[in-house]
Formats: structure tokens, C-alpha cells, sequence
């Protein structure tokens, strides 16, 4: 016991004197925080505001264990809520008390310092509920140690300790952007505190990471009104209570292209952030916590909002250069921007005055919860926006939550994840889903539906050249308009509109999809363009072929009658075979196309015209992502291939060194004596799993031997994965195994298990070689690619 209260008691010191210097330099709460357009709110008022909200939890609890479903993070936003507004501080004892039985203490768990997600869990469900509750802490132990009672702050810096283990043991992959940045903020932050050079320094490695990602590949969770949230958090997090110089400067830059990215996409008059979606929450309306931030910058007035989100978004004293603002008051403006390593993971948002049209390239992978194709329109934010959903449950308004997978259960309105491609040419975007067998597997999954939701428009609906006023429906027996294949839907709000073609869809069983234009008397003021691809016989994967076009300045009928003509006039075609779906519209600013290869997905190539964006984030063609990340480190001394800068690929041997490649954690490159510079993945700290990316452009086309010099210490360490991804095409993820080595040896990939060398068909132009960690502990010093 002795031991343990010294602990307690040296850690309490050491968190002491970091707190006292961070204290020292924060800056000084200025007259005007952060406030809402009125002036009324301040950080004290919100946190107030919310630790009201919690008087019923807190009855509950006060004598006795919380109801199951009181998550972790709650207890700690609580406390943190009580600290902030000066309340009730004799509670914060019983708050860390529960806390405390919520978090793992056995070493050996893997688990060791996370927190179970709700106390009907009993254990650890979801490693992320430490990232979220190390927020909380941190501020509260920098900012209100003074405030806590003795005996809670003894108890939350014990948590601490653990917390921090917790953060080191989490794999967080470097493109879970969310989650990536706030734990790499917590082990950045938690190491300086604590003394602990290692967790600083491998919070570092992964902020590094981050950056070098985001550098070339963009913002992976693209647009989300939920975990832009989290992202700016985190960031901000790392500015306020680092000393590490880097990483404030890291997060500082960061913190700009978010911010710039907010304001690229903010619609203003639709007071929301627009635009295509990775995991949203709200299909509907595309609303979330990142609308916390925007209020208290006074982009959005104030609104319905649980507090939860303004209390963590004031809690930081960083706001967005004012100049952002100018940007989305810029009208109209296209807006492109890459957030993937794959050649069609990038995103194209047209924004006009009233109206907006976005479309993701791909699919956003696993989340279930992309929106990759809306439109946006004015008016208050409660409206509903339009959108494309993939539906296996029949609930297109993603009114319908269940627990999803994974030991946490966590109530989500998922959809179906078809193999999805889009291109878009400002206002005419062409998109193609395919539902595989893999993606109607869920148990969940009853039928097979592609919609098209879109505002009931105040202005007309047309099918064809006729205009249709469908009556009322009501749930059991909707109101319908049948909509032949190619036919134009076309509705109209003022001087803006949308226009619809289906130009094809199947079912299951071969034959044409039924399309029709529903209401079905929902509450939310919404139409649906609805496709059903169900049938009792499955002989083939269903797809649809969708074009979207949208108007704006259509101030009379001529305009409409015009536009209307011209949509329904412009020719689009479709073809499929056996191997092969391609599909083309003539666009009102030039031809947009789409053509994907089986297997869909999993290796066919896909190509787009136009093609995706290179750059990280455009505005009108001009890069404005990449010149704010120029100057960091490690950016601004890479010398290796980039995106921009490929490595060549001719008709002799190439030889790159692996540690001058892209290496992302948990991947590192390391250095000794006898072995010179090489990557590896580390067994401890435990990360996610590395990447060693290399851009290539291949000058001919030709068949080429990939070979490396590695160690390859054991059975159990002997392998890792190899994809390369370009235009065109795709090389399925296989794995590459060793020979066991103790000592550098060129050896060439034989993959998928092959025991001969497996030549890699390479068509000329650009593409990316990945090698992706299957095992620990192997090292690779130098890359070869050799023509055969």
C-alpha cells in the first residue's frame, strides 16, 4: 500500500509542476471568450449550463451505481463541466470514484488503462473511450487542480497514469483521422506531464504520421459533421497545453486546413457544413458536433444542441483566422479535395448561391455511414437536405438505430456499403453503385433499395415533359409516380433546381429495377426517388446508374423550360459485360464518365473523367491544402517519392531505400551501428498496423519483379502485405512471406503464399506501391523494382 500512495504522490508532484508551467502560459481568459452572436454565452456559462443538465444523473448516482447505459465519457465531462463553472467540487470524489471502477487495472490486459464504454459493459468495448475521457481529464488537471478536493485529485491522477498506458497500447491507424489526432494529443500531452520521454516522444511519431498522411493524402474522415468535432479538439489540445515546439506547430497547421476546409464547404445559406459526407450521424440533415465550433464563431446561430458539444468546443482558447470567412461567402466556388491513398478516394463539391451538388469518387470503406452524394439547398438548418442512400432495411431517413457490430454495440442507423464510383464536372455529377453479395450479408439486411431523398419542392415536379403533383401519402399506402429508365426527374425550389436520371438499374434476378417517385407521408417533408433492386431469384450483383444535374439562376419559366431541354436532350449511355460497367453523360461543362472493372472493388481498376483531385484541398483548381503543411517537419526535409514527385520507373533497375519512402506508423524507420538505417514495426510500443507508401510513375508498360532486403527473424515475424494501387487499375492486397533471416537478404515477392517470384504487370503512368505490416519485426533496408 505504501508503495501505491507514493506513487500517487510522486506523480501528483510531477503533474503539479507541469501544470504550474503550462498554467503559466496560457493565455489570459479574455474579456470576450467564446461567446455566441448575442454575447450571452461564455465557457463558464456553457459548462454551467451543462452540469445543470446532469442533476438528474448526478441523484442517481449519489448514493448509488449509475444506470447501465452512463457512459465513461459523461462522468468526466461532468466533472469537467462542475471545475469550469465553479460547482459543487465535494462531487468530483464520487464522479472519479465511479470513473475509476470503469477502467481496467490488470497489466496483462491488453486493455490496461482504457475505460469501459458504458457500466453495463463491464470491461473495455471500445479502446477509443480513452482517447475522449484523457480529454477531459487533461483540463481538468491542468486548468483546476487547485479547484479539486485532495483526495479526487489523488484519485484522477492515478487514472492518469493508467490513462496513459491506455493511450500507448491503443492501435489507432493513422487514417482513423478522429481518433488518431486526439490520441496522439493525449500521449503528447500525458508524456510531458508525466516526465515519460517515450510516450512523448511516441505521441510525437504518430502526430508525425498524421501529418505526413494528411500531407499527401488528405483528411481520410473527409467533411464529417461528427468528427471534425474531435479532429479540432485535439488539435487544439496540443497548442493550448504543449511545449513541445513541433508539435504546436504541427497542430497549428493542422488546425488551419481543417478550419480552411470548414470554410470551403460551409453553405452559409443552408446553414450547414455541405457537401458529400464520410460517417455522418444525421442523413437528413448533416448536422453534428462540429456545429458546437461554428456557433461559438458565429457561423450558425444559436441552435438545439444537447451542450455536450459546446462545452468541449469552448474549451480551448484557438479560433480560425477570420480571413476563412470570405471563402464561403464566395459564390459560386468548386471545391475539390483528396482523403485517401486510393486514385478515386477524392471529393468535388459545386457551390452556387442556392444550390450545391458534391459527390464522393469512392466509397467511404467499413463506416456505413456515408452520404457520397447530395445536394444542398437554403434555408434553416432543421430543413432536410438531399441525398443517395444504399438501403437494406427500408428506412432511407436513417431513422432506424440498432446495435451494431462489435462488443460495444453502439446504436448507429447503418446502410449498405456498395461498391460505389462517382465523377463530377461541377453541376453534373454521374455516380455507379454495385451491391455485391459481401454487402447484403448483414442480418440486418431484408431487402435492396437505392434512393434518391430529396426536399419536397416548392416550385414543381416534373417526370418527362409532364409536371405531376403527387397527392399526400401516408406510410401504409404511399403516394407513387412510376419513372421509366432514363426518364428525367426534375424538381424545382425558385430558382433552383435538380434534375434526376436513372440512366440504368437492374434487380437481382437480371431483369430492369422498378423506379419511382414516393411520398410516403413521412414527417420530414421529404420525396424520395426509390429503386428496387430486390427478386426472388439472385443470379447477378443489381446495380444503379444514377446522374444528378443541378440549376441555380433559373429566375423564370424560359430558364426552366430551357434547362429542363437541355437535361432531358443530352445523351448518356450504358454498357456492361461480363467484366466491365461503363457509363457516360454529356455534361453541361464537359463529358463525365465512369468505368469500373470486376472484381468490383477488390481489385478492378476504376477510372473517372474528370479525374479525381490531386491536390489535398482545392478551391477553383488552386491547391490551398499542401502550402499550409509545406513548412513542418517532417514534411519540409523529405527528400522521397511523392504524389507529385513519383519515383521513376524505367527500363533498368530501381533501388530505393526504404527509409526515404513514405513510412507511416506504426511503422518506424530506426538506425544502428551494424545494420545502418532500415523500417520496422516494432513489437513495444504496440501501434497500428505501418505503411511504407511509394508513388511511382511506370514509363513502360512491362512486367517487373519487386525484391527487398530484409530481416526476417522468425516464423512468427516473417511477412507483411503488398497492394499497388494506380489509374486503371489494382493489385488485390497479398501477402508477401519470407524466408526466416537473421541477417539481410535480397529476396523477390512471391505473393499470395507463391513459392516462385510473382512478376507484377505494371501499365505505364502512375501508381503506388504499399507494404503494409502483417507481422512484427520484420525489417526491410532497401526496395527493388526490376524489369523481367
Amino acid at each position: 500500500m505504501m508503495h501505491k500512495v507514493s506513487a500517487v504522490l510522486l506523480l501528483g508532484f510531477a503533474i503539479a509542476a507541469f501544470a504550474a508551467a503550462a498554467i503559466g502560459k496560457l493565455p489570459a481568459e479574455t474579456a470576450e471568450p467564446a461567446v455566441d452572436r448575442g454575447g450571452a454565452w461564455t465557457r463558464a456559462g456553457i459548462a454551467a449550463a451543462f452540469a445543470d443538465r446532469q442533476e438528474s444523473l448526478w441523484r442517481q448516482i449519489a448514493d448509488g451505481d449509475p444506470l447501465p447505459s452512463t457512459g465513461s465519457r459523461v462522468l468526466f465531462a461532468y466533472a469537467l463541466a462542475l471545475c469550469e463553472s465553479g460547482k459543487h467540487p465535494d462531487r468530483l470524489a464520487r464522479l472519479f470514484d465511479l470513473a475509476e471502477r470503469m477502467q481496467e487495472r490488470d497489466p496483462a490486459s491488453d486493455a490496461y488503462g482504457n475505460l469501459w464504454w458504458t457500466w453495463r459493459h463491464g470491461q473495455v468495448t471500445d479502446r477509443n473511450a480513452v482517447e475522449f475521457c484523457a480529454q477531459d481529464a487533461l483540463v481538468i488537471r491542468l486548468r483546476h487542480a487547485e479547484f479539486v478536493p485532495a483526495a479526487a485529485l489523488a484519485k484522477l491522477d492515478a487514472m492518469l497514469k493508467l490513462m496513459a498506458e491506455g493511450c500507448r497500447r491503443h492501435r489507432v491507424p493513422v487514417n482513423y483521422t478522429n481518433i488518431a489526432i486526439l490520441n496522439a494529443a493525449n500521449l503528447i500531452v500525458l508524456g510531458e506531464m508525466l516526465d515519460d520521454r517515450a510516450l512523448l516522444d511516441e505521441g510525437l511519431l504518430r502526430l508525425n504520421g498524421i501529418c505526413l498522411w494528411t500531407w499527401q493524402f488528405g483528411t481520410a474522415e473527409y467533411v464529417s459533421p461528427t468528427y471534425y468535432a474531435p479532429d479540432l479538439n485535439g488539435l487544439m489540445s496540443i497548442r493550448q497545453f504543449a511545449r513541445s515546439e513541433q508539435a504546436r506547430a504541427q497542430a497549428a497547421a493542422l488546425f488551419e486546413l481543417l478550419w480552411s476546409d470548414i470554410a470551403l464547404n460551409w453553405f452559409a445559406p443552408g446553414e450547414r457544413l455541405a457537401g458529400a459526407h464520410s460517417r455522418s450521424y444525421d442523413y437528413l440533415r448533416g448536422l453534428g458536433p462540429v456545429d458546437g465550433h461554428l456557433m461559438l464563431q458565429g457561423w450558425l446561430p444559436p441552435g438545439d444542441t444537447d451542450g455536450f458539444e459546446l462545452l468541449h468546443s469552448a474549451l480551448y482558447d484557438f479560433r480560425p483566422p477570420a480571413r476563412l470567412r470570405q471563402w464561403n461567402q464566395q459564390m459560386p466556388r468548386v471545391v475539390r479535395q483528396r482523403w485517401g491513398i486510393n486514385y478515386a478516394e477524392s471529393r468535388t463539391h459545386a457551390i452556387y448561391p442556392e444550390i450545391t451538388l458534391s459527390t464522393s469518387g469512392a466509397g467511404y470503406p467499413a463506416a456505413r455511414q456515408d452520404m457520397p452524394l447530395t445536394v444542398d439547398l437554403p434555408g434553416s438548418r432543421r430543413l432536410p437536405r438531399c441525398y443517395f442512400i444504399a438501403d437494406g432495411r427500408q428506412d432511407p431517413y436513417g431513422t432506424w438505430r440498432y446495435p451494431t457490430g462489435g462488443a460495444a454495440g453502439h446504436m448507429k442507423a447503418l446502410h449498405l456499403t456498395p461498391f460505389w464510383a462517382a465523377a463530377q464536372a461541377d453541376r453534373d455529377a454521374l455516380a455507379v453503385a454495385v451491391y455485391r453479395q459481401k454487402d447484403l450479408s448483414d442480418e440486418e439486411t431484408f431487402n435492396v433499395q437505392s434512393h434518391f431523398v430529396f426536399r419536397k419542392p416548392s416550385d414543381g415536379l416534373w417526370i418527362g415533359p409532364r409536371r405531376v403533383d403527387l397527392p399526400p401519402g401516408v406510410p401504409d399506402a404511399p403516394s407513387v409516380a412510376p419513372v421509366e429508365t432514363g426518364e428525367a426527374v426534375i424538381a424545382r425550389w425558385g430558382s433552383a433546381a435538380v434534375a434526376i436520371r436513372v440512366v440504368s438499374a437492374a434487380r437481382q434476378d437480371g431483369a430492369p429495377a422498378t423506379i419511382r417517385v414516393m411520398d410516403d407521408g413521412n414527417q420530414f417533408g421529404v420525396l424520395r426517388l426509390t429503386i428496387n433492386h430486390r427478386a426472388a431469384t439472385k443470379t447477378i450483383d443489381p446495380h444503379v446508374a444514377i446522374w444528378v444535374r443541378v440549376g441555380a439562376g433559373l429566375t423564370d419559366e424560359a430558364a426552366l423550360t430551357a434547362w429542363r431541354t437541355r437535361f432531358e436532350n443530352d445523351s448518356a449511355q450504358f454498357s456492361a459485360d461480363d467484366s466491365r460497367i461503363v457509363c457516360r453523360a454529356a455534361g453541361e461543362s464537359g463529358p463525365v464518365a465512369v468505368s469500373i472493372e470486376k472484381p468490383f472493388g477488390m481489385g478492378g481498376s476504376v477510372e473517372l473523367a474528370p479525374p479525381p483531385c490531386p491536390g489535398i484541398l482545392e478551391l477553383d483548381g488552386r491547391e490551398i491544402g499542401r502550402p499550409l503543411l509545406a513548412s513542418l517537419e517532417p514534411i519540409r526535409r523529405f527528400q522521397g517519392p511523392t504524389l507529385d514527385k513519383p519515383a521513376l520507373l524505367e527500363q533498368r533497375e530501381l533501388a530505393l531505400a526504404a527509409a526515404d519512402c513514405l513510412v507511416l506508423p506504426g511503422m518506424m524507420i530506426a538506425e544502428s551501428a551494424e545494420d545502418g538505417t532500415y523500417v520496422i514495426q516494432p513489437k513495444d510500443p504496440p501501434r497500428g498496423r505501418g505503411m511504407i507508401v511509394v508513388p511511382l510513375r511506370v514509363k513502360q508498360a512491362g512486367r517487373y519483379l519487386l525484391s527487398a532486403d530484409v530481416k526476417a527473424p522468425n516464423p512468427q515475424s516473417d511477412s507483411l502485405y503488398v497492394t499497388i494501387s494506380g489509374k486503371g487499375f489494382q493489385l488485390p492486397q497479398a501477402e508477401w512471406l519470407f524466408r526466416v533471416t537473421p541477417s539481410w537478404q535480397r529476396q523477390t515477392a512471391g505473393l499470395g503464399r507463391a513459392n516462385e517470384p510473382s512478376p507484377l504487370d505494371l501499365p505505364a503512368g502512375d501508381c503506388m506501391l504499399i507494404l503494409q505490416t502483417r507481422e512484427t519485426d520484420v525489417a526491410i533496408k532497401t526496395l527493388y523494382l526490376t524489369p523481367q
